[in-house]
């Protein structure tokens, strides 16, 4: 079954790839690791975010990628690294250890300025696991810590709406900008308005 929902999902690659789509300054699309969201209801609950923050753009969607954990891992990183490698994406939520494993290597933009400036708004979350250092390699191949640590993602744990309206699991998810995007100044002012939208009181079921 994994097989051929892998086989499923690199089908809808390729047709995505050869149907029409708006171009890629006039669109966003959001790539989430769920293994239990309703396409249709995440792209419901995108469109009036979409609408009031980006109207410009022609087209908010989301794709759903398997998610993490047990007998998936193995398929689920080679459909990740499939959409990564042609480019695929502009907003991500990953897991934690998948987000920090790319951001590593340059795979997202470093948002320090965007909440700086006040593009995004980060109050009252946490945000420790949305920091990474990049690497580099040095004269001998190896690789090597460049620079300092940087706010590559904002941490969805407490971005509760995304577990209680949408039935994905947010509680070690990070969601990040990727570098190739194309539309990062907008996928930018769309993730906060995003973030901003899925805050929530804390349900039972995480306390």
């Amino acid at each position: 079954m994994l097989i051929i929902a892998l086989s499923f999902g690199m089908w809808n690659l390729i047709y995505a790839q050869t149907a029409y789509r708006p171009p890629q300054h006039a669109r966003i699309d959001v790539y989430i690791q769920s293994s239990s969201a309703d396409q249709d209801a995440v792209n419901a609950f995108l469109e009036p975010i979409w609408k009031a923050s980006v109207p410009n753009e022609e087209l908010v969607t989301a794709v759903l990628m398997m998610g993490t954990g047990g007998d998936n891992d193995y398929y689920a990183n080679i459909q990740l690294m499939t959409y990564i490698a042609a480019a695929e994406g502009d907003i991500y939520m990953l897991s934690t250890s998948d987000f920090k494993r790319l951001a590593a290597q340059g795979a997202f933009v470093a948002l320090d300025d965007a909440i700086a400036e006040g593009i995004i708004s980060t109050s009252e979350l946490t945000l420790n696991s949305g920091k990474v250092q990049l690497l580099g390699s040095n004269e001998k191949g190896d690789l090597v810590p460049v620079g300092g640590m940087q706010q590559f993602g904002i941490p969805s744990r407490e971005l509760y709406r995304f577990a209680t309206d949408l039935a994905i699991d947010n509680r070690d998810m990070v969601l990040a900008v990727a570098a190739n995007s194309g539309n990062d100044e907008d996928s930018i002012v769309f993730l906060n308005a995003l973030i901003q939208e899925t805050r929530a009181p804390i349900p039972d079921f995480f306390k």
